[in-house]
């Protein structure tokens, strides 16, 4: 489910649990998968992010945009967006 705009949203997902009641691997540190974040110039962002000592993975480029993600020191995942 995502709530928002065009411009801004903020999208929930709650994963499927198994018939033991263990979640799925798609769960992360306290229950939060992952923050996106919708940036102008990808390249600039990765920079800083390497500057910052966190290491890019991931890079993907499909519709609608490219993006990357990292994970900081909680373990929390960021994904960095840039729309084409």
């Amino acid at each position: 489910m995502a709530v928002g705009s065009e411009v801004d949203y903020l999208a929930l997902y709650q994963p499927k649990t198994t018939t033991c009641g263990t979640r799925s691997s798609y769960s992360k540190q306290g229950e939060l998968n992952h923050v996106g974040i919708v940036v102008e110039n990808l390249a600039v962002v990765e920079a800083a992010v390497r500057a910052e000592g966190y290491e890019p993975h991931s890079h993907q480029d499909y519709e609608p945009g490219e993006r990357f993600y990292f994970s900081d020191e909680n373990e929390i995942e960021y994904e960095i967006i840039a729309y084409d």
